[in-house]
């Protein structure tokens, strides 16, 4: 008794459902929605053509009040939708259907049993072949007065079947869809600007953060693009497939640059390494499914992407938290921003599992949600600025004290450093200026002093004396005990030489090998003679103490002294003493000899 009454109830639903009455036009045209009217079948097998839906009766289910949604599926579906003009003239409406993405929509408008017009649409034909220029398929149609017109609709995609309708008048939708065509251009307005103004502060300071914001901020406004229809209407309008990956390859730049951004905006290893780990693999799916856009179908790819791309806005929520609990600053900004992105992101989700209906707020929930966390990002960005220049502030006030404290030391150390490096400049120059072997000048020291006193006497017209003395048979000598007995024979006379010489002024030097040279400045020749004939004795009177055992020896000098001038040369000079050193040797050796002046 009871199977005979369910199935009574189920033949009158049936018969109800056949039935329906059709939708009424009136002159109010301001947007029908058409789901009550929307009759469907599912064609699992894409076998079924309008033909066979004309000629046979197929089992219509209705759709109900909320928008045809099936979700992700690879079943063919045909709807249909039966209006009349009840009215006495002609009537025009435009038939939108507001889901961009679907792959292929195929129309039927039919009359008198008859097929009178069809459409091709979808996003897998080129969008020139469209009949009416709008991102949305937008389906013209006219009654003639007390006509009846049965809409039959092929919707086969893989993306989500959607299937929003609504039935317009042409003057009441282009009002609509500017009011909606000026809302989007706000929100796209808001994230470019947003990211040019951002990636001016990238180019400013040259942080890394800024820049991963801004391809987050780009990819997200991209991706709401390629869903809504903008981006195949005005940036790629042949490029089918593209058309597809594109929403593939943006969602996922957006999970990339999100979790990139979330581990250097709130430093998340510093606060969990595990969440900054899992972020980490985030990244790596999200690279590896932008990758697979290109080589795995559609179908499967968006269902694993939206899982995880909503995985990835809870685990940076996750991070957020975490960061805010245990004191990172500017996390509770980034927290609040990423809540409202969060909550978009759900509603999308849902609406696209056909879980929520579509509508106004579930179509465009992303599009708010996503506007709030980018200005809340950039205020949190914003005060990530402030707080580091107040750091920067304290850390300039800290270091100006510390720096007066340490310039307090440091003149101290300065002039303890300055004196010790006039002593070491000093010691460093006089080994610079001095033989090794003697401790004497230098040959180099020499030339320079000479060239000096020779000017200076030159300019005051004052004497200028030279000696130059030599070891009287000093080769027998390194021939005989050697010539580290050599070495301290020249050691014994540059001391020698060094105690004969009595005023400041006067400048004694090795001039080369065993000879040596006294530059007398202010001395006449005579002077210069008293002080070879000193220094003569001093060697004379006392042998030289030597590693073998003492060694008499002596020395033969030459002196010659002139007043500087035009005529007269340092080399004239040097050449007369040479030659009065060679009388002395001449003469026996063990004197002091005079050059006559010329």
């Amino acid at each position: 008794m009871h199977r005979h009454l369910i199935a009574f109830l189920l033949i009158l639903m049936t018969t109800l459902q056949v039935s329906a009455s059709p939708l009424l036009l009136s002159d109010d045209g301001n947007g029908i929605n058409l789901n009550n009217s929307v009759q469907y079948i599912e064609d699992a097998q894409h076998q079924v053509s309008i033909a066979d839906i004309m000629e046979g009766n197929p089992q219509w289910i209705e759709n109900g009040s909320k928008t045809f949604n099936k979700s992700y599926n690879e079943s063919s579906w045909w709807l249909r939708i039966e209006i009349d003009n009840p009215t006495e003239k002609k009537q025009s409406r435009l038939l939108e259907i507001s889901y961009a993405v679907l792959d292929y929509v195929d129309v039927y408008l039919v009359s008198d049993g008859s097929v009178f017009q069809q459409y091709e649409l979808g996003d897998k034909y080129p969008y020139h072949k469209r009949p009416f220029d709008h991102r949305n398929f937008i389906i013209p149609m006219q009654w003639e007065a007390q006509q009846h017109i049965t809409v039959y609709l092929r919707v086969e995609s893989s993306s989500a079947v959607q299937v929003p309708v609504t039935l317009w008048d042409q003057e009441a939708f282009f009002g609509f869809d500017t009011t909606r065509t000026i809302l989007q251009g706000i929100f796209f307005g808001t994230m470019i600007v947003i990211a040019a103004y951002n990636l001016l502060i990238f180019f400013v300071l040259g942080e890394r953060t800024y820049l991963l914001y801004v391809g987050y901020v780009l990819c997200m406004p991209l991706f709401l693009a390629s869903l809504g229809g903008y981006s195949f209407r005005y940036l790629w309008p042949t490029f089918t497939q593209w058309n597809d990956q594109s929403i593939i390859v943006f969602l996922s730049g957006v999970v990339v640059f999100g979790a990139s951004f979330t581990r250097s905006f709130l430093n998340v290893r510093d606060y969990s390494r595990w969440i900054d780990k899992t972020l980490v693999v985030f990244w790596y799916g999200g690279i590896a499914l932008a990758i697979s856009a290109f080589f795995v179908p559609y179908h499967y790819n968006i269902t694993v992407l939206i899982l995880w791309a909503a995985g990835a806005c809870v685990m940076a929520l996750a991070s957020g938290c975490v960061c805010w609990y245990r004191g990172q600053v500017t996390a509770k900004y980034y927290t609040i921003a990423w809540t409202a992105m969060l909550s978009g992101g759900i509603i999308l989700a849902l609406n696209k599992a056909g879980i929520l209906p579509t509508n106004l707020f579930t179509e465009y929930g992303t599009h708010i949600g996503s506007s709030l966390e980018v200005v809340l990002l950039s205020f949190a960005l914003a005060e990530r600025i402030n707080a580091e220049r107040r750091l920067r502030y304290e850390a300039q006030e800290q270091a100006l004290i510390a720096t007066q404290r340490a310039n307090e030391e440091l003149e101290g150390r300065v002039q303890e450093r300055t004196q010790e490096l006039e002593s070491l400049t000093q010691q460093l120059r006089d080994l610079s200026n001095t033989d090794q072997l003697t401790g004497l000048h230098n040959r180099r020291h020499l030339d320079t002093v000479m060239t000096e006193e020779w000017e200076r006497g030159k300019r005051y017209q004052r004497p200028l004396a030279i000696i130059l003395m030599d070891i009287d048979h000093f080769k027998s000598v390194n021939d005989t005990h050697g010539h580290p007995v050599g070495d301290d024979c020249l050691q014994e006379v540059a001391n020698r030489v060094k105690h004969g010489v009595r005023w400041p002024t006067d400048f004694a030097a090795r001039y080369g090998g065993e000879e040596f040279c006294i530059i007398l400045p202010e001395t006449e020749t005579e002077g210069a003679i008293t002080v070879a004939e000193r220094i003569r004795l001093l060697i004379e009177e006392s042998p030289v103490e030597t590693r073998n055992g003492p060694l008499a020896i002596t020395i033969s000098a030459g002196v010659h002294s002139v007043i500087p001038n035009e005529k007269s040369s340092l080399e004239n000079l040097l050449e007369r003493a040479d030659n009065a050193l060679y009388a002395a040797k001449k003469e026996g050796r063990n004197r002091v000899c005079r050059q006559q002046a010329a």
